[in-house]
């Protein structure tokens, strides 16, 4: 073997002092280097497992938070529709006994209107059967007197009256 070492140019005292210091040197690098760093690498696997589970637990609260929102907002809404909703029966019913207040006040006009007229109507026929009956009265008095007695002018005016009273009264 020593040939075949020869004949290949390795020198069999330098490959063992060479093999020595490898082990040497591993076994050095693995005493002080490897465990640190192995055990530095083992704090950073399970630092990023940590960070692993502690953004898998913020995804879930998370969701859990937005499905609770979520929920929320769902009631907030309904609750806001039934708010809305009663507004509008309030105000339509509002809107109704206004109208229905409105109304009862132009009948309440209408009707004192309409009384008024007919007092207005009734006061202008009674004055005008006043006026008319004083005119009528003197023009018969002065037409009757030079021909008529008194109780000829009497019933004259009494059928006069009546017939404007009855003319009139329509």
């Amino acid at each position: 073997m020593s040939e075949l070492f020869s004949n290949l140019g390795i020198n069999g005292k330098l490959l063992f002092a060479q093999a020595v210091n490898f082990l040497l040197v591993l076994w050095l690098l693995n005493r002080f280097v490897f465990k640190k760093l192995i055990a530095h690498l083992e704090e950073r696997r399970n630092r990023i497992e940590q960070g692993l589970e502690l953004t898998e637990k913020a995804k879930r609260e998370m969701d859990r938070i937005g499905e609770a929102r979520s929920r929320e907002l769902e009631k907030a809404k309904s609750e806001a529709e039934a708010l809305l909703q009663e507004t509008r029966t309030s105000a339509q019913e509002k809107e109704r006994e206004a109208l229905s207040l409105a109304k009862q006040k132009v009948e309440s006009i209408l009707l004192r209107a309409k009384e008024d007229g007919q007092r207005a109507k009734e006061d202008a026929m009674k004055e005008a059967r006043g006026e008319i009956s004083k005119a009528a009265f003197f023009l018969a008095e002065k037409i009757l007197a030079r021909n008529l007695t008194k109780e000829d002018q009497g019933r004259m005016a009494k059928e006069a009256l009546d017939q404007f009273e009855k003319q009139y009264a329509k």
